[in-house]
Protein backbone atom coordinates (compact mmCIF):
# COMPACT_ATOMS: atom_id res chain seq x y z
CA UNK A 1 0.00 0.00 0.00
CA UNK A 2 1.45 3.35 -1.07
CA UNK A 3 1.15 5.89 1.70
CA UNK A 4 0.69 9.57 0.90
CA UNK A 5 1.92 12.40 3.08
CA UNK A 6 -0.70 14.38 5.01
CA UNK A 7 -0.65 17.66 6.90
CA UNK A 8 -3.17 17.26 9.74
CA UNK A 9 -5.53 19.77 11.26
CA UNK A 10 -6.81 19.71 14.82
CA UNK A 11 -10.13 18.02 14.08
CA UNK A 12 -8.64 14.82 12.68
CA UNK A 13 -6.26 14.38 15.59
CA UNK A 14 -8.80 15.44 18.21
CA UNK A 15 -11.63 13.14 17.18
CA UNK A 16 -9.56 10.17 16.07
CA UNK A 17 -7.82 10.50 19.44
CA UNK A 18 -11.15 10.59 21.25
CA UNK A 19 -12.19 7.29 19.68
CA UNK A 20 -8.69 5.84 20.22
CA UNK A 21 -7.96 5.44 16.49
CA UNK A 22 -5.31 8.07 15.80
CA UNK A 23 -3.12 5.10 14.81
CA UNK A 24 -5.01 4.97 11.52
CA UNK A 25 -3.22 8.15 10.47
CA UNK A 26 0.27 6.66 10.70
CA UNK A 27 -0.86 3.40 9.12
CA UNK A 28 -2.48 5.11 6.13
CA UNK A 29 -0.22 8.15 5.67
CA UNK A 30 3.47 8.88 5.87
CA UNK A 31 4.74 11.26 6.92
CA UNK A 32 2.07 12.88 9.09
CA UNK A 33 2.86 16.57 9.48
CA UNK A 34 1.34 18.61 12.30
CA UNK A 35 1.90 22.38 12.38
CA UNK A 36 2.74 23.98 15.71
CA UNK A 37 -0.51 25.99 15.51
CA UNK A 38 -2.43 22.69 15.65
CA UNK A 39 -0.45 21.68 18.74
CA UNK A 40 -1.50 24.92 20.41
CA UNK A 41 -5.16 24.30 19.58
CA UNK A 42 -4.92 20.82 21.07
CA UNK A 43 -3.15 22.25 24.14
CA UNK A 44 -6.14 24.57 24.62
CA UNK A 45 -8.49 21.61 24.25
CA UNK A 46 -6.55 19.76 26.93
CA UNK A 47 -7.51 22.52 29.38
CA UNK A 48 -11.14 21.48 28.87
CA UNK A 49 -10.65 17.73 28.42
CA UNK A 50 -7.53 16.19 29.86
CA UNK A 51 -7.86 13.18 27.56
CA UNK A 52 -7.20 15.31 24.45
CA UNK A 53 -4.50 13.73 22.30
CA UNK A 54 -0.91 14.94 22.74
CA UNK A 55 0.85 14.67 19.36
CA UNK A 56 4.25 15.43 20.91
CA UNK A 57 4.09 11.94 22.47
CA UNK A 58 3.60 10.19 19.13
CA UNK A 59 6.83 9.25 17.38
CA UNK A 60 5.13 9.11 13.97
CA UNK A 61 4.13 12.79 14.01
CA UNK A 62 6.43 15.32 12.36
CA UNK A 63 5.88 18.68 14.03
CA UNK A 64 6.47 21.54 11.61
CA UNK A 65 6.84 25.29 11.97
CA UNK A 66 4.84 27.39 9.52
CA UNK A 67 5.94 30.99 9.22
CA UNK A 68 3.49 33.87 9.35
CA UNK A 69 4.82 34.94 5.94
CA UNK A 70 3.81 31.58 4.46
CA UNK A 71 0.34 31.85 5.97
CA UNK A 72 -0.01 35.44 4.72
CA UNK A 73 0.47 34.20 1.14
CA UNK A 74 -2.86 32.38 1.30
CA UNK A 75 -5.91 34.01 -0.28
CA UNK A 76 -7.96 36.06 2.17
CA UNK A 77 -9.98 33.79 4.48
CA UNK A 78 -11.56 33.54 7.92
CA UNK A 79 -10.15 30.18 8.88
CA UNK A 80 -8.61 29.28 12.20
CA UNK A 81 -4.87 29.41 12.67
CA UNK A 82 -4.49 25.62 12.60
CA UNK A 83 -6.39 25.27 9.33
CA UNK A 84 -4.44 28.08 7.72
CA UNK A 85 -1.14 26.58 8.87
CA UNK A 86 -2.07 23.16 7.45
CA UNK A 87 -3.08 24.61 4.09
CA UNK A 88 -0.06 26.92 3.87
CA UNK A 89 2.36 24.12 4.76
CA UNK A 90 0.79 21.58 2.42
CA UNK A 91 0.72 24.08 -0.43
CA UNK A 92 4.27 25.36 0.04
CA UNK A 93 5.80 21.89 0.47
CA UNK A 94 3.71 20.05 -2.14
CA UNK A 95 2.18 17.68 0.41
CA UNK A 96 -0.28 15.30 -1.24
CA UNK A 97 -3.12 15.75 1.25
CA UNK A 98 -4.45 18.29 3.71
CA UNK A 99 -6.33 16.64 6.57
CA UNK A 100 -9.29 18.98 7.03
CA UNK A 101 -12.96 18.66 7.96
CA UNK A 102 -14.14 22.28 7.96
CA UNK A 103 -15.99 23.02 4.70
CA UNK A 104 -14.43 26.44 4.14
CA UNK A 105 -10.96 25.05 4.82
CA UNK A 106 -11.56 22.18 2.39
CA UNK A 107 -12.76 24.62 -0.27
CA UNK A 108 -9.68 26.82 0.11
CA UNK A 109 -7.39 23.79 -0.04
CA UNK A 110 -9.11 22.56 -3.18
CA UNK A 111 -8.83 26.04 -4.75
CA UNK A 112 -5.07 25.68 -4.23
CA UNK A 113 -5.16 22.24 -5.91
CA UNK A 114 -4.50 20.34 -2.71
CA UNK A 115 -5.95 16.92 -2.09
CA UNK A 116 -8.17 16.81 0.99
CA UNK A 117 -9.11 14.06 3.39
CA UNK A 118 -11.35 14.34 6.45
CA UNK A 119 -12.13 11.98 9.29
CA UNK A 120 -14.76 10.10 7.32
CA UNK A 121 -12.35 9.75 4.41
CA UNK A 122 -9.73 8.35 6.77
CA UNK A 123 -12.24 5.78 8.03
CA UNK A 124 -13.25 4.83 4.48
CA UNK A 125 -9.59 4.40 3.50
CA UNK A 126 -9.02 2.29 6.61
CA UNK A 127 -11.91 0.00 5.74
CA UNK A 128 -10.77 -0.34 2.11
CA UNK A 129 -7.29 -1.24 3.39
CA UNK A 130 -8.85 -3.87 5.72
CA UNK A 131 -7.51 -2.05 8.79
CA UNK A 132 -10.98 -1.98 10.31
CA UNK A 133 -13.87 -4.39 9.67
CA UNK A 134 -16.63 -1.76 9.73
CA UNK A 135 -16.84 2.00 10.01
CA UNK A 136 -20.33 2.34 11.50
CA UNK A 137 -19.24 1.84 15.13
CA UNK A 138 -16.44 4.37 14.67
CA UNK A 139 -18.72 6.95 13.04
CA UNK A 140 -21.23 6.42 15.85
CA UNK A 141 -18.43 6.85 18.40
CA UNK A 142 -17.38 10.11 16.70
CA UNK A 143 -20.95 11.39 17.00
CA UNK A 144 -21.02 10.48 20.70
CA UNK A 145 -17.80 12.49 21.09
CA UNK A 146 -19.41 15.55 19.52
CA UNK A 147 -18.45 15.19 15.85
CA UNK A 148 -21.20 16.63 13.71
CA UNK A 149 -22.47 14.74 10.69
CA UNK A 150 -25.77 15.19 8.88
CA UNK A 151 -28.04 12.18 8.43
CA UNK A 152 -27.61 12.26 4.62
CA UNK A 153 -23.81 12.21 4.90
CA UNK A 154 -24.04 9.47 7.53
CA UNK A 155 -26.03 7.31 5.12
CA UNK A 156 -23.75 8.19 2.18
CA UNK A 157 -20.64 7.18 4.12
CA UNK A 158 -22.15 3.88 5.19
CA UNK A 159 -23.16 3.19 1.59
CA UNK A 160 -19.64 4.01 0.35
CA UNK A 161 -18.36 1.55 2.95
CA UNK A 162 -20.95 -0.96 1.74
CA UNK A 163 -22.57 -0.90 5.16
CA UNK A 164 -25.99 0.40 4.14
CA UNK A 165 -28.52 1.03 6.86
CA UNK A 166 -30.79 -1.97 7.23
CA UNK A 167 -34.51 -1.46 7.42
CA UNK A 168 -34.97 -4.16 10.11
Amino acid sequence: MTRLAVACDTTLLLYLGRIDRADLLCTLFSPVYVPEAVLLELDMGRLIRRDTIEPRELDWIEIVRVSEALIDRLPSNRLGMGERAVIAYAHAHHIELAGLDDLRARQLAEELDLGVVGILGVLLRAKRAALIPTIRPLVDALIVQGFRIGSDLYQDVLEMAQEGISSC
